[in-house]
C-alpha cells in the first residue's frame, strides 16, 4: 500500500508541475500529462520505484470516468440533428481513411491487424485540441464550426464502436469478416435497448427525486448509474468504457445534464488526469527514435488524408466548398481516442508494441499543427476558386433544382428512411422483450409445480407486452402516415411496392406472436397460426392498447427533448410558444381537410347532429364556402354542399371517419402534421388561425376551473390538446379541469391570443 500511494504521489505531482507548464506556454494539458508519464515511466531512469501495475489499476478506473464524461458531452439529440451532414462526412472518412490508412501500414510492413487499426486510428480527431483551436481563433459561432462539432460526435460513436470490436477481437484473436458483422450487430441491438430504456426511465426517475437531489446525493445518484451500467455492459460481454459512456450519454439527455457534469468534473479530470499519465508511462524514445520516419508518414497521412476526405464528405452533404474545406481542416489532426484505442490494442495482444508510441507522437504533433491548418482553409479556397475552370463551379458550390423526380425521390428516401427506422426499432424492442422472457421466463414455467399455469401467465403477459408494441409496427403515424399517403395518390405505380412494404410489417408482427406460443407450448403449426391470428385480431381492435402506447411515446419524447424545453422556457420571456415540435403532439396530431360531395346526405346537417368530437375525437377548425372561411363553428352551424372542412385529430381517427362517409372525403395530399400545419399558418398572410403552447402556472386562477368555465370559448379559441404527466389528451372534454404544470395547445386567432398573456393565466413556456 505504501508503494502504491507512493506512486500515485509522484505521478500526481509530476502532472501538476508539467500541466502548469504547458498551461503557462498555452499548450494543451494533455501535453503535459503525457510529458509526466514519460518522466515517471520506466524508460526515464530517475524514478525507477514507478510501478506501472500500480498505475494501470488507476488507469483503467480512470478511462470509465473519462468517458462518462465524454458521454455527458455527447447528444443523442444532435447526433439527429446534423445526422445528414456528420454522418456522410463520416461515412467518407471510415471508408476513405480506412483504406489510406490500410495501405500506409502495409508499405511500411506492418502487420496485417495494426494496419487496420492504423486506418480506424487516422478517423478520430481530438474534440478537445479543436474546441481549444476554434476558442483561441474566435471561431464558434462560424457556421463550419457547428458542422465540425456535429462530425466530432459521429467520431466519438465511431470510435466506441471500434473500442467493442477491438475488445471482442481481443479474445478471438482472429479478425473475421462473420465474427465483425456479429458483433455489430449485437452492438446495435444492445446500444438501441439501452437508450431506448434509458430515455424513457431515467429522466423521468430524476423529475421524481428531483426534490432530494442536493450535490452529494446527486453525485452518489450519477456515479452510481454509471458503475451500474458499466457492470451491465461487461456482463454482456462489452467493455467497461461503453458502458460508461452510454450511461453519460443517457444523462447528457436530462435537465439535470449541467448539475452532473459539474459535480463529476473533479473525479473525471483526477482519473483522466492519471490514464494520461499511464498513457505518457508507455512512450519510448528508443522506439521512436528508430520509427521516426514512420511518425512523419503517418502525421502526413492523418493530416492530409482528413484534409481530403472530410472536404469531400461534407461537400457531398451538400455544403459549399469552402465551408467543407474549412470543416476538413479544422479536424486534421489525430485525437485522444486514437492512443485508448491504441492502448487497449497493445493491452489485448492484437497490436504490435512499436504502435502506441507512434501514435501517440502523430497525436502531439498534429496537436500543434492544428491552429495552422485552420487557418490554411480560406487560403487554400482561394487558390483552388481561381484555378478551377468555369465550367467546373458546380464542384464549388451547391445546386438546386425543382424537378418533379427530385421532390418525388426526396418523399422516396424520407419514407424509406422512417420506415426502416421505425421498423427496425420495433423490432430490436420486440426481440429483446421475446429473448428476456425465452430466456427467464421459459424456465422459470418450468420449474416445480403449477407448470402449465405458469406457461399460461408467462406467455400471455408476454404476448400482451409485445401487443404495446406491435401495434404501431403496423400502423403508419406521425409524418410517416403523410408521407405514405403522398406517394400512394401521387402515383398508382407506387402502390404495389408500399403495398408490399405493409405486408411485410404484418409479416414481422404475425411471426413474434407466433413465436411466443410455440416456444410456451408444443402445438401443431395449423393451431399456433390460428391462435396467433385470433390474438392478432384482437391486438388490431384494441383502443386501449393504442392509448397506452400513446403515452408511453409521449413520455419518450418529451424525455428526448426535456433540456431544449427548459432551455426554451428559460430563454423566452414570453407565456407561450408556437408548436415547436418538441412534445408528441406536435408529430402526431394531423389537420386534414374534407370535402362535402354534391350527391351528400349531410346537406343541412348541423354539426351538433353529427358529433364527429364524441364518435371519431375529432375537431372541426374551420369550413370554406364560396371562398369565404368561417373558424371554429359551433355546433347549430349548418353543412351545405360543396363545403370544405379543416378537421384535427389523430390519424387514426380521421381515417376512420374518411371510411364511414362516402361522400365526406379526405384530401389525402393535403393531410399535416400540427407542426407543418401551424408553419403553414405562419407563413400564410391571409390565415387567422394559429396554435400555440400554453403551460399553466402553479399561481394560475384557472387550476381547477374547468374547459367550459375559462374565457376560451367565448374568445373563439379551441383547446385541441392537454399534456399532463407526459401523458397526451387530445380533444379533451370541456368538463377537463386545468391543473398545474399543464401544457395546453390552444388554436384561435392568434391577436385574441395574446391578449391572454395580459390576464397572466399561464406561466412562462
Amino acid at each position: 500500500m505504501e508503494s502504491f500511494i507512493l506512486d500515485l504521489a509522484i505521478i500526481l505531482i509530476l502532472g501538476s508541475v508539467f500541466s502548469l507548464i504547458c498551461k503557462i506556454l498555452k499548450q494543451p494539458v494533455v501535453l503535459g500529462y503525457i510529458i509526466a508519464g514519460f518522466v515517471a515511466g520506466p524508460n526515464f531512469s530517475f524514478f525507477q520505484t514507478v510501478d506501472p501495475e500500480h498505475i494501470k489499476t488507476w488507469a483503467d478506473i480512470g478511462v470509465i470516468f473519462l468517458l462518462f464524461g465524454m458521454g455527458l458531452e455527447f447528444s443523442f439529440k444532435k447526433l439527429f440533428t446534423i445526422g445528414k451532414v456528420g454522418g456522410t462526412a463520416v461515412g467518407v472518412e471510415i471508408l476513405g481513411l480506412s483504406i489510406l490508412g490500410f495501405t500506409v501500414g502495409k508499405l511500411m510492413g506492418w502487420p496485417t491487424s495494426d494496419s487496420l487499426l492504423l486506418g480506424g486510428m487516422l478517423i478520430m480527431s481530438s474534440t478537445a485540441i479543436v474546441f481549444k483551436a476554434f476558442s483561441d481563433l474566435g471561431l464558434q459561432k462560424e457556421k463550419f464550426a457547428g458542422i465540425v462539432f456535429g462530425i466530432l460526435v459521429f467520431e466519438d460513436l465511431f470510435a466506441i464502436i471500434l473500442m467493442v470490436v477491438v475488445s471482442t477481437l481481443g479474445v478471438s484473436k482472429q479478425f473475421e469478416g462473420t465474427q465483425l458483422i456479429g458483433v455489430v450487430a449485437q452492438l446495435v441491438f444492445f446500444l438501441v435497448v439501452w437508450v431506448v430504456c434509458g430515455i424513457y426511465i431515467i429522466p423521468t426517475f430524476l423529475k421524481k427525486i428531483k426534490p432530494y437531489l442536493n450535490s452529494e446525493t446527486l453525485l452518489l445518484v450519477s456515479m452510481g448509474l454509471c458503475l451500474g451500467m458499466v457492470v451491465f455492459a461487461t456482463s454482456v460481454g462489452f467493455s467497461s468504457a461503453l458502458g460508461a459512456f452510454i450511461m453519460g450519454s443517457l444523462l447528457a439527455e436530462t435537465i439535470e445534464q449541467e448539475r452532473i457534469e459539474h459535480v463529476i468534473t473533479p473525479i473525471k479530470d483526477f482519473f483522466g488526469a492519471i490514464f494520461f499519465v499511464s498513457v505518457g508511462m508507455m512512450v519510448d524514445p528508443k522506439i521512436l527514435a528508430a520509427n521516426f520516419p514512420t511518425v512523419i508518414v503517418i502525421t502526413l497521412a492523418s493530416v492530409v488524408g482528413k484534409m481530403i476526405f472530410t472536404t469531400t464528405g461534407v461537400r457531398i452533404a451538400g455544403e459549399n466548398m469552402k465551408t467543407a474545406m474549412q470543416s476538413g481542416f479544422s479536424l486534421a489532426q489525430m485525437g485522444e481516442f486514437s492512443f485508448i484505442v491504441a492502448s487497449l490494442g497493445m493491452n489485448l495482444g492484437i497490436v504490435s508494441p512499436t504502435v502506441y508510441p507512434v501514435v501517440i507522437a502523430v497525436s502531439v504533433i498534429t496537436t500543434f499543427t492544428t491552429p495552422y491548418c485552420i487557418r490554411l482553409a480560406e487560403p487554400a479556397f482561394g487558390v483552388l476558386e481561381a484555378v478551377i475552370p468555369k465550367r467546373w463551379n458546380k464542384l464549388l458550390y451547391p445546386t438546386s433544382d425543382g424537378n418533379k423526380d427530385l421532390k418525388t425521390s426526396s418523399v422516396w428516401r424520407q419514407f424509406i428512411s422512417t420506415y426502416f427506422t421505425r421498423l427496425g426499432l420495433y423490432v430490436i424492442i420486440c426481440l429483446a422483450i421475446s429473448l428476456l422472457s425465452f430466456t427467464l421466463g421459459i424456465k422459470f414455467a418450468n420449474a416445480g409445480e403449477h407448470q402449465m399455469i405458469k406457461k399460461l401467465i408467462l406467455s400471455g403477459l408476454t404476448l400482451i407486452i409485445l401487443a404495446v408494441f406491435l401495434r404501431p409496427m403496423i400502423h403508419n403515424q406521425g409524418k410517416q402516415a403523410n408521407l405514405f399517403l403522398s406517394l400512394w395518390t401521387s402515383d398508382t405505380n407506387n402502390r404495389f411496392f408500399l403495398s408490399f412494404m405493409i405486408v411485410v410489417r404484418y409479416f414481422v408482427a404475425f411471426w413474434f406472436v407466433c413465436a411466443v406460443i410455440n416456444r410456451y407450448w408444443s402445438l401443431p403449426v395449423y393451431v399456433i397460426i390460428i391462435l396467433s391470428g385470433v390474438f392478432f385480431a384482437l391486438m388490431f381492435h384494441s383502443k386501449r392498447l393504442m392509448r397506452f402506447y400513446w403515452q408511453m411515446e409521449s413520455r419518450f419524447v418529451k424525455n428526448f427533448n426535456a433540456r431544449q424545453i427548459m432551455e426554451q422556457m428559460d430563454a423566452d420571456n414570453s407565456p407561450m410558444n408556437e408548436v415547436n415540435n418538441l412534445h408528441w403532439i406536435d408529430q402526431n396530431v394531423n389537420v386534414a381537410p374534407f370535402t362535402l360531395n354534391n350527391d351528400t346526405e349531410l346537406d343541412g346537417v348541423t354539426l351538433k347532429n353529427l358529433n364527429f368530437r364524441k364518435k371519431y375525437n375529432v375537431l372541426v377548425i374551420s369550413v370554406q364556402r364560396k371562398g369565404k372561411q368561417i373558424d371554429f363553428p359551433d355546433g347549430d352551424f349548418l353543412l351545405n354542399k360543396g363545403d370544405r372542412l379543416l378537421l384535427l385529430g389523430s390519424f387514426y381517427n380521421l381515417r376512420n371517419l374518411d371510411l364511414d362517409y362516402d361522400t365526406l372525403v379526405m384530401d389525402y395530399n393535403e393531410v399535416k402534421v400540427l407542426n407543418d400545419f401551424n408553419k403553414q399558418q405562419n407563413n400564410d398572410p391571409n390565415s387567422k388561425i394559429n396554435c400555440l403552447i400554453f403551460k399553466i402556472a402553479k399561481d394560475s386562477e384557472w387550476i381547477g376551473k374547468s374547459l367550459i368555465d375559462s374565457s376560451l370559448i367565448k374568445d373563439k379559441c379551441m383547446v385541441i390538446a392537454i399534456e399532463r404527466n407526459d401523458a397526451p389528451i387530445v380533444n379533451p372534454s370541456s368538463h377537463v379541469i386545468f391543473e398545474e404544470n399543464d401544457f395546453v395547445w390552444v388554436m384561435g386567432d392568434k391577436k385574441i391570443l395574446y391578449k391572454l398573456l395580459e390576464k397572466n393565466y399561464f406561466t412562462k413556456m
